[in-house]
């Protein structure tokens, strides 16, 4: 990776530890007026109700490396990154859940 984009990482890391820390105090207002378990895309990530899931470190590591290649693309494209709970686990899920062969992917999974 060049050093430029290096260096735009950085910046985007250190203004992202800004907002959350802005977040943070947002949240409180966030809570109180979110429902409990709401599974609405708006709001903090931390008024959610926490669904676990447990992967294979092979698809841990493929989903961080594919998160991470989307926020860069979006990154060179001169566009916001996305977080990775809020946006990006809850759009691949809604896909996933969307998709017409949904179906075939999990009984690959039974196979294995």
């Amino acid at each position: 990776m060049s050093d430029d984009l290096m260096k735009r990482f950085d910046e985007v890391e250190s203004g992202s530890d800004e907002d959350e820390s802005q977040d943070e105090g947002d949240s409180k207002d966030s809570v109180e007026s979110a429902d409990s378990g709401s599974t609405s895309s708006k709001g903090s990530t931390r008024s959610r109700s926490q669904y676990p899931m447990y992967l294979s470190e092979e698809l841990q590591e493929e989903l961080d490396d594919r998160f991470n290649k989307f926020n860069a693309r979006r990154e060179l494209n001169d566009e916001g990154q996305v977080e990775k709970h809020k946006h990006f686990l809850e759009g691949l899920v809604r896909s996933a859940l969307d998709s017409d062969d949904f179906k075939d992917y999990v009984e690959k999974e039974l196979d294995r």
